[in-house]
């Protein structure tokens, strides 16, 4: 296989399992680097991938509770999900650690969840969001239920 310019494409998606992994490091000059960090919240192939209204909702919430993480929040670059739907990636810079990641996590998933209507979906509105309809409240509680019982156990 010819090595790739991206670098998930470089990744064996076969032996992938859900988690939290750094995928790669850009080093940006001598003082800022950005980690690119995969939440990999299905195993590729194994199951059935997120549904559109979860990634979604997910990309909602995340993006908006993990940048007023004390720890982490200054240095998140961006969430976004994975196009296959399994997951989700977080670019942040400098000394961000898996720790920190999950720590955040499963401190938000406390907070958080369970969402019990749109009202708890941060920007979900015709204003901030280019399709305020797709949204998946209980299907993204069991989501994220599993998610984080599989941080639990790393």
């Amino acid at each position: 296989m010819k090595k790739s310019v991206v670098s998930s494409f470089d990744v064996d998606h076969r032996t992938l399992n859900e988690g939290l992994y750094l995928r790669s490091t850009y080093q940006i000059d001598d003082k800022l680097s950005v980690l690119s960090w995969d939440l990999r919240f299905c195993r590729p192939m194994a199951k059935e991938p997120l549904s559109a209204g979860v990634v979604h909702t997910i990309e909602h919430l995340m993006a908006y509770y993990m940048r007023l993480d004390e720890k982490i929040g200054r240095s998140i670059v961006s969430f976004c999900p994975m196009g296959c739907q399994t997951g989700f990636y977080l670019s942040t810079m400098n000394d961000v650690t898996a720790a920190d990641i999950k720590a955040a996590l499963i401190r938000i998933h406390k907070e958080v969840f369970p969402i019990k209507s749109t009202e708890d979906i941060v920007g979900l509105n015709e204003i901030q969001c280019g399709n305020p309809a797709l949204y998946a409240i209980d299907e993204t509680n069991v989501a994220m239920n599993r998610y984080i019982e599989v941080l639990k156990s790393l």
